[in-house]
């Protein structure tokens, strides 16, 4: 039987340890080569890791930080928006109280000179879909309010009352097609008849002599001798005056002075039998 020629592991590793053994000694006679070659390679790289560490948590919490700034004023923002909606909102709600406060002012003004028995009354819903267009009032029978009853507004003539409920009234537009009423020039005292084109078009003003002259600008105003509305109230303004040509007649366009959309409270009439010495259409005495 043949002996092992496996060498024992301690007697590999004996050359290693005088290698290692040997070159200590030699380099502890020379400490700068060890610092140098031994000592420095593992500190350096050490050194770079911890650097490199610090960095990123430098990096890290800086990053952090914009983060968390960025968050606050987001948040910041989104409140001051807020801030500034509801601050928007109050300003609409007090500049809506303040014109209504004007309007009900100029309501008050116009019920002191306005010398026959009338109603302040609310617009609650116009029907702009129907023909022809009216609105509707919060005050009806129950109020005093009949059918033919003129409607006036704080700047001028607004329609007739053409439906009447026990609490509701329904108020035929200056603008219907359907309207009419006789108007006076304010400047020559000349009378047409001023008619609805439409809601949203001009209205017209008929029968005006082709040799009078019409002023752009000119007011018209109500005459007094219909019996439905007091005189001098305005009507309109001039806009145009159309062109005569050989008609006798000329056709006068103007705008209506008050407007559909910003009606919100109106005064609506119960006239008397006559306005003037001589009324043309008065009502009918019950």
């Amino acid at each position: 039987m043949q002996p092992s020629l496996k060498r024992p592991k301690i007697l590999k590793t004996i050359p290693m340890g005088v290698v290692i053994f040997v070159g200590l000694v030699v380099l502890g006679f020379y400490p700068e080569a060890f610092r140098k070659w031994i000592l420095e390679p593992p500190l350096q790289a050490l050194r770079l890791v911890l650097t490199g560490v610090s960095e990123i948590s430098k990096g890290s919490t800086g990053l952090w930080g914009r983060y968390v700034h960025l968050v606050d004023t987001e948040k910041d923002n989104r409140r001051l928006r807020q801030e500034v909606e509801l601050l928007h909102s109050s300003l609409e709600h007090y500049r809506d109280l303040s014109l209504k406060n004007q309007e009900l002012l100029a309501l008050l003004d116009l019920r002191k000179r306005t010398p026959q028995q009338a109603f302040a009354c609310h617009v609650i819903a116009d029907n702009s879909t129907a023909a022809p267009r009216t609105l509707l009032l919060d005050c009806g029978a129950r109020r005093g309010v009949q059918v033919k009853d003129g409607v006036i507004g704080v700047h001028g003539v607004v329609g007739f009352v053409v439906r009447v409920f026990p609490e509701f009234s329904q108020v035929m537009w200056i603008e219907d097609s359907l309207f009419a009423l006789e108007g006076r020039l304010q400047d020559s005292g000349q009378t047409g008849l001023v008619r609805g084109s439409g809601t949203g078009h001009l209205l017209t003003l008929e029968y005006i002599p082709a040799l009078s002259t019409v002023e752009k600008g000119t007011h018209v105003v109500t005459t007094g001798e219909d019996g439905y509305f007091p005189p001098e109230e305005l009507i309109g303004t001039i806009v145009s005056s159309g062109n005569v040509g050989h008609q006798i007649f000329r056709t006068v366009r103007l705008e209506s002075v008050e407007r559909l959309n910003s009606l919100w409270a109106v005064m609506v009439l119960v006239p008397p039998l006559e306005w003037t010495a001589k009324p043309l259409l008065g009502k009918e005495k019950p």
